[in-house]
């Protein structure tokens, strides 16, 4: 018995993840959370749970997170305490030093379920009915830019990736990240990614470089991971203006609080630009805004709104919501409009929003495991 047990703990000790590999392997777990060598918490949709994980002792927590980084390519210290890092395609790790971290250092480990995803894919698991999709795909097909809007840890990146995936084959697609996450099948795509300073405060390559490069790289379309600050969104909202629609997504509680957010960023990038004048980049340059959130009766993500943007009138953006997430006492979606603002770039999505019933029913009867409750 002690001889499995010593073999038990060596295996555990040599493996990447160690005692977390069960939690690794457990396809319900989103984020694994370290605030210390005895605090090992996860987070299942948008709820967390602290686990009975925990291990030996501090120095055996510190050696662990250095091997994390080490496979990780990162390196933190206390000049660089905060550093995000891949390991594989899948999985990313952010590690926040222990001289800001008190009881640290601080791990967070996302893990990304899809190694590909598909819209049929997001369908099966009840994200939103496929017509939501159609609708989604044939603005995308029409050259049209999609914001993806949500909270942390909705599946803005995840819908963000099937989308791209499903763009014109001969289109050539620039991709843009801080953490390289997103991988897209296509074949004609290339991949930049970010960095900080270096030691001698030199290197550094923004979003809003990486975004002016692409331009020069005689691409279609601009995937940009996320809209992060001011440089970013001024870069994304520039390229998409001038004939470069993309996708990008960004953090917000609902879609109007997402333009909200660009133009407050627009304003710290232009000071002393008008604010009409903001107000005409965003309209030129995004036209449909995805807003995805957890439904909090079913617990399940959900695509909760999809909005159309038009032009400005009198310091107000025009928004047209085309889709909303309703329940009662089973999941739906109403369609708002039957009349797109998209039609004059496209007239499909006018012709499927007109063949819509007024609600649409939950993909499949199917709820993965969930239990759905009366609201």
């Amino acid at each position: 018995f002690e001889r499995d047990e010593l073999l038990n703990i060596l295996i555990d000790d040599t493996s990447l993840f160690g005692i977390l590999q069960p939690l690794i392997d457990d396809v319900t777990v989103n984020d694994i959370i370290i605030s210390g060598a005895n605090t090992i918490a996860v987070q299942r949709g948008r709820k967390n749970v602290l686990t009975d994980y925990f291990f030996p002792n501090q120095q055996e927590y510190e050696r662990f997170v250095e091997r994390l980084l080490l496979r990780s390519g990162a390196v933190y210290s206390t000049r660089t305490p905060v550093v995000d890092g891949m390991i594989g395609e899948r999985i990313r790790i952010h590690a926040v030093h222990s001289s800001i971290a008190a009881g640290g250092p601080y791990v967070t480990i996302r893990i990304n379920r899809f190694s590909s995803i598909t819209s049929d894919q997001l369908c099966a698991y009840d994200l939103a009915p496929a017509p939501i999709f159609d609708y989604l795909h044939t603005a995308n097909q029409a050259g049209n830019t999609v914001l993806i809007s949500g909270e942390v840890a909705t599946g803005k990146t995840t819908v963000l990736r099937a989308l791209a995936a499903e763009l014109p084959l001969d289109d050539s697609i620039v991709v843009i990240e801080d953490t390289p996450e997103i991988k897209i099948q296509h074949p004609l795509v290339r991949y930049l990614t970010t960095r900080e300073d270096n030691n001698e405060q030199q290197g550094a390559l923004s979003s809003c470089t990486c975004i002016r490069a692409a331009m020069r790289m005689a691409m279609n379309r601009v995937v940009l991971g996320e809209i992060r600050d001011a440089q970013a969104a001024e870069a994304f909202i520039d390229a998409a203006s001038s004939g470069h629609p993309g996708l990008s997504t960004i953090h917000a509680r609902d879609a109007s609080e997402s333009l909200i957010r660009l133009q407050l960023f627009l304003s710290r990038a232009q000071p002393g630009v008008t604010r009409s004048s903001i107000l005409e980049q965003i309209t030129t340059a995004v036209q449909v805004v995805v807003q995805i959130g957890v439904c909090r009766v079913t617990g399940v993500r959900r695509i909760l709104s999809v909005i159309e943007i038009g032009r400005s009138c009198e310091g107000v953006l025009q928004v047209n919501e085309v889709f909303r997430y309703v329940y009662n006492n089973a999941p739906y979606w109403s369609v708002s409009s039957r009349i797109s603002r998209l039609s004059e770039r496209g007239s499909r999505e006018a012709e499927l929003l007109r063949n819509l019933p007024a609600l649409l029913a939950a993909p499949s009867s199917c709820t993965h495991g969930i239990t759905y409750h009366d609201a």
